[in-house]
């Protein structure tokens, strides 16, 4: 290799550098670094909706079915029973998170002690577990429809009675 192609690799190595940190440096003014206050766009289905107006009109006995076919076979349904792969259901409704007896919580579950299971807290779990508990075990995808949502919890509340 003789002086002149090294001369002009350095130059092209140079160049090349002095290239990215102008286009870096026009991109910076160019582009803000702030983050807008309100999202240009929100995929569908993942805002928290209130689940009060639903409760109005929950069906215990439809969400009693539901339950059946959606919670039962991971979870137990009357208070004697014991725990399946989940905690036992009966009087969740109203009680701390990750707080039955003898059922071991995931760590996701442990960091919302502080919370206590209220219909909107039920109802934000229902809709996505993973995205109520990062980390969570339970395997429920979600449950889409605020009305079904609302008949489950109202059969919740039934179990506590």
């Amino acid at each position: 290799m003789d002086s002149v192609f090294l001369n002009k690799a350095a130059a092209a190595g140079l160049l090349s550098i002095a290239v990215a940190w102008i286009c870096s440096a026009v991109a910076s003014g160019v582009v803000p670094a702030n983050v807008p206050v309100k999202p240009a766009f929100s995929v569908p289905g993942t805002e928290k909706v209130s689940i009060a107006p639903y409760m109005a009109h929950a069906d215990a006995d439809r969400g009693e079915e539901l339950a059946r076919q959606i919670c039962s076979s991971c979870h137990a349904l009357v208070s004697a029973a014991a725990d399946g792969v989940g905690p036992n259901l009966a009087s969740v409704a109203g009680r701390p998170i990750a707080t039955a007896a003898g059922y071991a919580y995931s760590s996701a579950l442990l960091g919302q002690k502080e919370h206590v299971w209220s219909d909107q807290a039920l109802s934000d779990w229902l809709t996505s577990p993973a995205r109520f508990a990062p980390g969570t075990r339970m395997s429920l995808v979600g449950i889409s429809s605020p009305e079904q949502r609302a008949d489950i919890i109202a059969y919740l509340h039934r179990l506590a009675e």
